[in-house]
């Protein structure tokens, strides 16, 4: 083991009990009481007697650095995911919004490349579609593949979509596993 938590109080979705955790590259491989960290020399040991040990929580909908309207939203993703980190959010979904002319994968990795070097939590993208032209829906297929899980799309504003292509795009979703 790489790290074993001792005489927490750990919460799960079942229940609430003193006990600890081991861990062994960055994955949750026993919780039980009285786990003996004799056995895993190399393992950190931290005492959490007290403390409440919880899961991470997940942002499903941030906006960080995001340009809107002729704004940029305030957070950084370095300070947004920076103040995640403090509550105890551990994973962001944040909302990439598609420029006009732009595939969606492209539209990811734009955001990604603005990203990566600043998160200090997990990320994963959702993508809002503002384009309908082009290959809107055989690029939902390729952004699934590049790790997209969720597609927004507006049905106000001038770049709104019709039903047709609403349906259109709740089928493809569908199709590919995705929201």
């Amino acid at each position: 083991m790489d790290l074993i938590i001792k005489n927490g109080t750990i919460v799960t979705a079942e229940a609430t009990f003193k006990g600890d955790i081991a861990v062994k590259d960055g994955k949750i491989k026993a919780i039980g009481a009285k786990l003996d960290p004799k056995g895993h020399k190399e393992a950190t040991v931290v005492d959490a007697k007290g403390l409440l040990v919880l899961p991470g929580a997940i942002d499903g909908h941030t906006h960080l650095e995001m340009p809107f309207g002729g704004t940029i939203s305030a957070d950084s993703y370095e300070a947004g995911t920076r103040a995640a980190a403090c509550g105890g959010t551990t994973t962001v979904f944040d909302f990439v919004l598609q420029d006009f002319g732009e595939n969606l994968v492209d539209a990811v990795k734009r955001r990604d490349a603005l990203c990566a070097p600043q998160a200090c939590v997990d990320y994963a993208f959702h993508t809002g579609v503002k384009d309908l032209s082009g290959d809107l829906i055989e690029s939902m297929e390729q952004s699934v593949k590049f790790g997209v899980s969720s597609f927004k799309v507006f049905m106000v504003y001038d770049f709104g979509v019709t039903d047709g292509l609403f349906y259109q795009v709740l089928r493809k979703a569908k199709e590919v596993g995705a929201l």
